[in-house]
């Protein structure tokens, strides 16, 4: 509208409010239209909608122009010729105008970079001439006169004409320049494609939308070579046997569905199985499926290597059977079944072989065991599952059937004679324990902890022996178990506790001596007595720290009683052998006293008469020293040895304690009196003081009292007592 004001002459223009709004409205849908009609550009469809598009803005633009001349003038000039030939000019700039706009409307990158100057100078000048032109054409001839150099009509059009021709042909050449860096593009992302398809270290094939083969590359060739004769390369399904046939056909469904899909396979390749992971990608152009990449990764290593790890882990490696952990898994799907098939679990533990090793060594060890797994599956019935599960234990199941007893006769008739292994010849005995599903348990866990009990208590039974699960039995043993597990914490965390017995003058009832004695206060199972924990402390060496917490409580419990300043009363406390034969026992009593501040006078050590003789020499030698610091020394359970009398003269002792088996019979059994009254008079004779062990009866005190032995210890005078009852008892005695 304002070029076309521009050029009027000014006594004929005509200002009015629809100038101002009309037309500029107007040019506004007409950019709109354009943007809508010219929306397809490739094809025939695209020259149609070019064409459609410049005709309809030709229209508009013709339209809206005309009119504006007649609403400012009152007329047009509407001869067919100019009218022609203005449309002509018109349509043919505005087809080149629309496509070189939709061509760089779609090109990427900066402005200059998609519309270069001479496309931006062509379409200006196709933007300025257009009104220009169409003024000319549609001004009535008397104004038109008006203008300067108006009588060249055709200098306009032949310039508009000249601006439509460049336009074309930079449009042209844009589109050249567009389609070889899309050829570029393309041919760079084929060269990247064809060169993934090709280097891939995986076997690549391209299929059709059927399924069959089209294409493969370097690796699937190789592959391929190796199956057997007669296999249609093109059809993936004749790779594999029938029974994954119905996979790779399902597989294939679900990729021709649009969908990518993975499966593992198994193929034989030169009398070999393979194992492959195949991954399907479909090819989808316009959401319609016109084939698939599959790419077969072999992972047969993997597979291997996956299953020498599993082997690993559920096999003993030094014989090749299987081992716990597998065996604890196959009794779990037994028991979890849903039929409860009866079975016998069997645990077998070979006796003395910690001494084999510790004689011959662990690589002649490994030897035995190998041997022992070999007679053992010899020896068990047709069909048992046999694992080793420690060292020198193995499990075995018994199928329904078989008879375990008859099973632990034929391992015990196995082993009953002794076999060679290398140059030595190795006798070995089995100690068995059986557990039956379901009556000793209905789960795993039970069925292996019970078959743990019944071994424990074939091995108490002195080893070469089988047991079936008995419940009484079990308890006492898991009893054992738990003490053997808790009783070194006990011993750090304080549940041991001393009792303390006394020792009376029969003659005044006056208490002459103490003998210390340990009591376990378990967290669980109460007040524990010695006779169930001792000798488990001797078997796993904690003796010697249980025996040194009793001599020091001992100590500092009698110090504490004399600072309360109470009478000295002596105290004795018992010596093991395994304690006794230690390096540094006299430093560590006399540090004791030391660390106490008890006189070693008031202190005196029980060693029973089996201790005395086991290794005579160093025994003696301790003894000495001990009895030269002032520390008195007892002979416990005298009597119930078996040295020779003639060794106790050399013994450097302070007293003898008579074993409360001869005390027991002492008044109905004459042979009992008499050996009473023999080791009496012995001691006598040695000048050893004497103390009678087991007093309960009267009469047993009447016959000590005639015997002339005045010591008495028993029940009959006080059980053992805790510490702060036994001023008590003195005070009761007194």
């Amino acid at each position: 509208m304002f070029s076309t004001l521009s050029v009027m002459p000014a006594q004929s223009i005509s200002y009015e409010l629809f100038y101002l709004l009309g037309l500029p409205s107007a040019g506004l849908l007409i950019c709109l239209l354009t943007l809508r009609i010219t929306g397809e550009t490739k094809g025939w469809r695209g020259t149609l909608y070019f064409s459609s598009s410049a005709a309809i803005l030709t229209l508009l633009i013709m339209a809206f122009n005309y009119s504006h001349i007649y609403f400012i003038f009152g007329h047009a000039d509407w001869r067919t010729e100019v009218l022609l030939t203005a449309a002509i000019g018109l349509f043919s700039v505005l087809f080149s105008l629309v496509r070189l706009s939709l061509l760089v409307s779609h090109r990427k990158g900066s402005l200059f970079k998609r519309f270069p100057p001479a496309g931006l100078l062509f379409s200006a000048a196709a933007a300025t001439m257009i009104p220009i032109v169409l003024t000319i054409a549609a001004m009535p001839p008397e104004v038109e006169a008006l203008m300067p150099g108006a009588s060249n009509r055709l200098a306009p059009y032949i310039l508009l004409f000249a601006v439509a021709a460049g336009l074309t042909i930079l449009t042209d050449r844009y589109r050249e320049e567009e389609s070889e860096r899309k050829y570029l593009e393309l041919h760079e992302k084929e060269t990247h494609y064809m060169s993934l398809f090709a280097h891939n270290p995986d076997a690549v094939f391209a299929l059709d939308d059927g399924g069959r083969v089209l294409d493969m590359n370097e690796r699937a060739r190789e592959m391929l070579a190796r199956l057997p004769e007669g296999v249609d390369l093109q059809n993936l399904v004749d790779w594999t046997t029938d029974d994954q046939q119905d996979r790779i056909l399902q597989h294939y469904d679900r990729v021709m569905a649009g969908h990518s899909d993975e499966i593992e396979l198994e193929l034989w390749i030169s009398d070999e199985p393979t194992h492959l992971i195949l991954t399907s990608l479909p090819i989808l152009i316009e959401n319609r499926f016109t084939g698939a990449y599959s790419i077969a990764k072999n992972i047969t290593d993997s597979k291997k290597t996956q299953e020498k790890i599993r082997h690993l882990a559920y096999h003993d490696d030094l014989t090749g059977l299987t081992n716990r952990k597998y065996m604890r898994e196959y009794v779990e799907k037994l028991v979890d079944g849903g039929e409860a098939i009866p079975f016998h679990l069997l645990f077998i533990d070979f006796d003395r072989f910690k001494k084999i090793n510790e004689m011959f060594g662990l690589e002649f060890g490994d030897k035995v065991i190998r041997n022992l797994a070999r007679k053992l599956q010899s020896a068990l019935p047709e069909g048992t599952l046999l694992s080793r599960s420690t060292a020198d234990e193995f499990i075995a199941i018994l199928l329904p059937g078989c008879d375990p007893r008859q099973a632990a006769r034929q391992i015990a008739e196995e082993f009953s004679l002794p076999f060679r292994v290398g140059q030595q010849m190795v006798g070995m005995t089995a100690s068995i324990g059986i557990t039956c599903f379901p009556e000793d348990g209905a789960d795993s866990e039970t069925l292996f902890k019970h078959a743990d009990l019944a071994l424990l208590d074939a091995q108490n039974r002195g080893g070469g022996h089988f047991s079936f699960f008995n419940r009484s039995r079990a308890l006492e043993n898991h009893e054992r178990l738990i003490l053997e597990r808790d009783l070194q914490s006990a011993i750090e965390q304080g549940e041991l506790v001393l009792f303390y017995q006394p020792k009376v003058d029969i003659r005044t009832g006056e208490l002459v001596g103490l003998e210390a004695l340990v009591r376990w206060r378990h967290s669980t199972l109460g007040m524990v007595s010695p006779l169930k924990f001792i000798s488990i402390a001797e078997e796993s060496g904690l003796i010697v720290p249980l025996e040194r917490w009793v001599l020091r409580t001992a100590c500092f419990q009698v110090q504490s009683w004399i600072r309360e300043g109470r009478q000295p009363i002596p105290v004795a406390v018992n010596l093991s052998q395994i304690h006794l034969m230690q390096s540094d026992i006299v430093e560590c009593i006399l540090a004791t006293l030391e660390h106490s501040g008890l006189d070693s006078r008031l202190l005196e050590l029980e060693v029973t008469e089996s201790a005395m003789m086991h290794n005579e020499e160093q025994v003696i030698a301790i003894l000495r020293r001990l009895k030269q610091a002032g520390i008195s020394i007892s002979l416990d359970d005298f009597g119930t040895g078996y040295s020779s009398l003639s060794y106790l003269h050399l013994l450097p002792i302070d007293c003898l304690k008579i074993d409360r088996s001869f005390i027991k019979g002492i008044a109905v059994n004459e042979d009992s009196r008499a050996i009473v009254e023999m080791i009496l008079t012995m001691a006598r004779q040695l000048n050893l003081r004497i103390v009678a062990e087991g007093i309960e009866h009267e009469e047993q005190v009447e016959l000590l009292r005639e015997l002339h032995c005045f010591v008495a210890q028993g029940f009959y005078y006080s059980k053992p007592v805790a510490a702060e009852e036994i001023y008590i008892f003195r005070q009761l005695s007194s």
